[in-house]
């Protein structure tokens, strides 16, 4: 009798049909990988979130997201590789604040693709605030005594970033142009190897997102001088705001934006913004990205990530023009 009912238990179990992973409405998407472009190197903010993120929907959707960094050029590169593929879903694009917005003000009519009119956006999944670091041969611990130190360096203070026209770049751009002093810029590819330089020595300093920077400050490698955000970061709570530091018009956080080829149908971005919130809820996501010092937007639609950049637009390309920063 016990066989019996062993045997036809399996047997209504085999008979069960397979759970059917989530689909875009009206459609078979996914049915195969989906490639998701980094704008930026391996280590950063922006690539942090796309792992999470894309390991959590290959799980999710059954389909594998496989993460491609394609860092050169402050994110041109990215947005020209996958202006050239399909509108069908099946490349993303994730940036950041530099790779949408900055570089219209940097490249200018030199730009092939715009960020509002060259493809399509799905949502934002973090923001993240920028903080100064500095190696501690410059001795400094305040943001005055950063500004004497650069100002007595006569522009030969050598400052690194993940690249031309990235977030690190134009911050840094900005707080040196609101301090009156001059300073070298010196580009590497990627956040991770602008940081072997400051931690040498080589660089004196280094503007970065808080979850790039937030682990060497706490362990004192670099000196942690302000932040660019109206309240303090519980990922380093002994740096200072810029307002509490007397410099309250610095304000600097970049975010992490998904697009995908101009054209792709709104069923399917719409989808895609509806899976990302579903992992960005999952607590090994969510948790996660917050520990790094990001915080997690509530429900930014496809129609919301294309006001928000507008919107963004119109705040930091007159910043970027005013500040005389540019790429060659």
């Amino acid at each position: 009798m016990k066989k019996g009912f062993l045997i036809a238990a399996l047997a209504s179990l085999l008979a069960l049909p397979a759970l059917a992973q989530p689909k875009a409405p009206g459609t078979d998407y996914p049915n195969r990988p989906v490639r998701v472009i980094v704008a930026f190197a391996a280590g950063g903010n922006a690539d942090i979130n796309a792992r999470l993120i894309s390991t959590a929907l290959s799980q999710q959707l059954g389909q594998q997201f496989v993460v491609e960094n394609r860092p050169s050029g402050g994110g041109t590169v990215a947005f020209e590789t996958i202006a050239q593929t399909a509108p069908d879903g099946y490349t993303l694009l994730v940036g950041a604040l530099g790779s949408h917005t900055l570089n219209v003000a940097l490249y200018g009519d030199r730009l092939r693709i715009h960020p509002l009119t060259g493809v399509d956006h799905v949502t934002i999944s973090s923001h993240s605030p920028i903080v100064l670091a500095t190696h501690p041969s410059m001795n400094v611990r305040t943001l005055a005594e950063f500004r004497a130190a650069v100002a007595a360096g006569g522009g030969n203070v050598l400052y690194g970033s993940s690249g031309n026209g990235s977030t690190g770049h134009i911050s840094s751009a900005l707080l040196l142009h609101l301090l009156g002093v001059p300073a070298t810029h010196v580009p590497y590819r990627g956040s991770a190897a602008a940081f072997q330089d400051l931690m040498a020595g080589r660089i004196s300093f280094q503007l970065d997102t808080i979850s790039f920077l937030a682990e060497h400050i706490k362990n004192g490698t670099v000196n942690g001088i302000v932040i660019g955000t109206p309240a303090r970061s519980p990922m380093a709570p002994d740096v200072p705001t810029a307002a509490e530091a007397g410099l309250p018009a610095f304000q600097a956080t970049t975010w992490t934006p998904w697009s995908a080829t101009l054209g792709t149908p709104v069923p399917i971005r719409q989808f895609l913004y509806e899976q990302i919130a579903i992992v960005l809820r999952k607590p090994e996501v969510r948790d996660r990205l917050i520990q790094l010092g990001n915080t997690i937007p509530d429900g930014i639609t496809p129609e919301a990530t294309r006001a928000f950049i507008a919107a963004e637009l119109d705040k930091w390309v007159p910043i970027v023009r005013a500040t005389g920063a540019r790429v060659d």
